[in-house]
Parts: C-alpha cells; sequence; structure tokens
C-alpha cells in the first residue's frame, strides 16, 4: 500500500489542474483594467449629455425669445419693444440678453444671448431680422 500510495501522491503532485495564486492575481488584474477604461467612457458619455442637455435647452430659450421679439415687431413699436426687453432676464437658470440695433431704414436686427447666470459662459446666440414697419402702420 505504500508504493501505491507515493505513486498516486506524485501524479496528483505533477497534474496541474487548479489556478495558482499569480494566475488568479493575473486576471483579476487585466479584468479590472478593462472594467476602468468601459468605465471612463461611461462617465464621459454622461458629462457629453450633460453637457448636451445643457446646449438644448439654452437653444430652446433663445427660439422663445427670438419669437417674441418677431411678435413685438408685428404688434409694438420699436421703443415699446426696446422698453419690454431693455432689462436681462432669467429663465431656468439662464440669464437672456436681448438686443435691437437698426439695420437700415426699415430693418432692425434682433440678437439674444443665452448665458449661464453665474460665470457668463454663452451657450446659445440667435438673431433675427425685423421690420417694426408694419406695427409702425398699425399705430397710425
Amino acid at each position: 500500500m505504500g508504493i501505491w500510495h507515493k505513486k498516486k501522491m506524485k501524479r496528483l503532485l505533477v497534474e496541474e489542474d487548479g489556478m495558482t495564486l499569480v494566475e488568479i492575481l493575473a486576471s483579476i488584474l487585466i479584468l479590472s483594467l478593462i472594467i476602468t477604461t468601459f468605465m471612463s467612457f461611461f462617465i464621459q458619455a454622461a458629462k457629453t449629455n450633460n453637457q448636451t442637455d445643457t446646449v438644448n435647452e439654452a437653444t430652446f430659450i433663445a427660439q422663445e425669445q427670438i419669437e417674441l421679439l418677431t411678435y413685438y415687431s408685428t404688434t409694438k413699436s420699436v421703443n415699446e419693444t426696446m422698453t419690454l426687453i431693455k432689462d436681462a432676464s432669467t429663465k431656468a437658470g439662464f440669464t437672456i440678453v436681448s438686443k435691437i440695433s437698426k439695420e437700415s431704414e426699415n430693418l432692425y436686427k434682433g440678437t439674444v444671448e443665452i448665458s449661464e447666470s453665474k460665470g457668463g459662459k454663452i451657450y446659445a446666440q440667435m438673431e433675427t431680422r425685423l421690420s417694426f414697419k408694419t406695427a409702425e402702420k398699425n399705430k397710425n
């Protein structure tokens, strides 16, 4: 029985069916590198998505303000419109600055700038051409 036992022990020691500690540590290291790489992609995608949402919201607010200027150009005079838009306003955490400047006799340029309330980073800027001739005729 002693010889048989020695042969069996020798055979068990020669066969490598399991994994060593070094192999396990190496596989954990490779797996953690892969997971870290993918996590950085997800984090960057979330940041980009957040920035896109902010720009979309600012663009929507700028479009609303341009439409308001267009409405004023058909219903109010230039002076009334300038009085209505002279102060910067705030909406959804953005500062809205609207300006009207004269381009020619009957043509004005309306500009809307949407920036963040704290630092002033501009997220959206739009402009349009306005003719206040219709409003001036309606007043007379």
